[in-house]
């Protein structure tokens, strides 16, 4: 028998974990001490009898039937899940490697309305969490290849007039940095990351890592030619904003003539190419009356449609954009839409007797956050940030030091890693802690202090917190009184 890794599949290595995750079924799974099979499973075929001889050697003095027995078996397994492909022919395993499409019967851009995980899933997630807090790993990396865009988006968090772009070839020593630590996700991003002029080659190089690669654009450079290159270097998705299905208001807000015309035409040649998309309509006073709109064009497309009202200052700290953010009695009439049309929303409402809420006291001991843990960013000046959006809080320089050596010895990093949320006493108790994500960078960018929150999140979770239990109230939930 022939197997061979899914082409969209991904391992890693971590301690005493083997993770697996695959990119279009979303599964992941974790294994304790599986690293010598793991080690047999690659991208090119092998047979089951090559990879038992290697075995034999690994494991002396246990028999080869129990081997190929019990190997045998951890590949079924797998490829029930989708990591490995199992054949009888080298050209067998490609032709059943299936590829995304949209036309899958759920394809995992349509709203998840609750695959619950198993306990054996849980227990494995939970066990990397607990890994990652005892040895910080730079899971995911942000690169912000330019500071430049083709838009001016009038409620961007990113300050105006800074034209960086990182080195090419600085980025390629980063992302080798990158894997031999570890990482497994990667994220390319700006300002617009297709304005970079060595943007296909980078993309190539993230290929030729074996990340995870995803990408933040606003479409607006997305050419043909370009289109075809992400289907061909198999991006697990690219995220687009759409922020009004009338032309005029879309332009308005990135301030750039054209812009919807471009993006829309650039998601459907996306589309067509069955390239997984995600649609993101960041909601404020110009066009929350037509978001759902957007969100309907999403789902007439099977692509997964997102709106977020949560608007945060600059990171130079500016906040004159904070003008567009919506006015309270404007995010109540978005949640209460929320409520009632989005699927995925709605599931959790009425699930919500299900969801593990923290104690008090365990709040008190939980990270604030996970940046310096298992997420970190690289901007187009070469700084370390902990996050896309943290861009006055310089963890280190990449021109100046390796990534290990930021990740294990920035006084910052280690500073943030030391948060808890017992660093934001007044959190602890508060009623609508539930209702609220504590969020440092918005708390930096618009007060200066991480440890500062601003009075308008605190509004919106006390908001949040009123309207669900109404609407759990109106379906016969009844009140959340975990809360109060």
């Amino acid at each position: 028998m022939y197997f061979k890794q899914s082409r969209n599949a991904f391992i890693r290595q971590y301690g005493p974990y083997t993770y697996i995750v695959n990119q279009v079924s979303k599964v992941d799974q974790v294994f304790t001490d599986a690293e010598t099979f793991t080690r047999q499973i690659a991208r090119e075929p092998r047979t089951v009898a090559k990879a038992v001889e290697a075995l034999v050697q690994a494991f002396p003095g246990v028999a080869r039937e129990t081997l190929e027995t019990d190997f045998t078996a951890f590949l079924r397994s797998l490829a029930e899940a989708g990591h490995v492909v199992l054949g009888e022919s080298a050209e067998e395993l490609e032709a059943k490697d299936l590829d995304f499409s949209y036309d899958m019967e759920a394809p995992w851009t349509l709203p998840d309305l609750g695959n619950t995980p198993t306990e054996e899933e849980d227990k494995g997630s939970q066990a990397l969490h607990d890994y990652f807090l005892k040895h910080p790993t730079p899971f995911s990396v942000h690169f912000d290849l330019t500071s430049k865009c083709t838009e001016k988006c009038v409620h961007c968090y990113v300050p105006r007039n800074r034209d960086f772009f990182i080195d090419k070839a600085k980025c390629f020593e980063v992302m080798d940095q990158v894997k031999a630590l570890g990482g497994l996700s990667i994220t390319l991003s700006g300002g617009e990351c297709m304005l970079h002029p060595d943007f296909d080659e980078i993309l190539r190089y993230a290929r030729k890592c074996d990340f995870v690669i995803n990408i933040l654009t606003n479409l607006t450079l997305c050419t043909k030619a370009r289109t075809k290159l992400l289907k061909e270097m198999n991006v697990s998705f690219v995220q687009v904003s759409l922020y009004s299905m009338d032309p005029k208001l879309h332009d308005a807000i990135t301030q750039l003539p054209g812009s919807f015309e471009r993006t829309k035409a650039a998601i459907e040649r996306l589309h067509a190419l069955n390239v997984p998309l995600q649609i993101s309509c960041p909601t404020m006073r110009g066009n929350y009356k037509g978001y759902r709109a957007v969100l309907d064009y999403a789902a007439s497309l099977r692509i997964k449609g997102y709106t977020d009202f949560i608007m945060m200052a600059r990171s130079d700290h500016t906040t004159d954009n904070l003008a567009n953010r919506l006015t309270l009695e404007q995010t109540e009439e978005v949640i209460r839409t929320i409520a009632e049309h989005d699927p995925e929303y709605n599931h959790m409402l009425r699930d919500y007797d299900n969801v593990k809420v923290a104690t008090p006291e365990e709040r008190a001991e939980e990270p604030l956050c996970g940046v310096g843990v298992d997420a970190i960013c690289l901007n187009a000046d070469g700084n370390y940030y902990p996050c896309s959006g943290f861009q006055d809080y310089p963890l280190g320089n990449c021109y100046e030091q390796t990534l290990e050596e930021v990740w294990t010895k920035s006084p910052r990093v280690l500073y943030l890693r030391s948060l808890r949320g017992k660093d934001i006493p007044q959190c602890i108790h508060c009623p609508d802690r539930n209702y609220c994500s504590t969020c440092l960078v918005r708390n930096f960018n618009e007060t200066g202090d991480m440890l500062k929150v601003s009075k308008h999140f605190c509004d919106v979770a006390s908001l949040n917190h009123r309207l669900v239990d109404e609407y759990r109230a109106k379906y016969g939930h009844g009140s959340c009184n975990r809360c109060h």
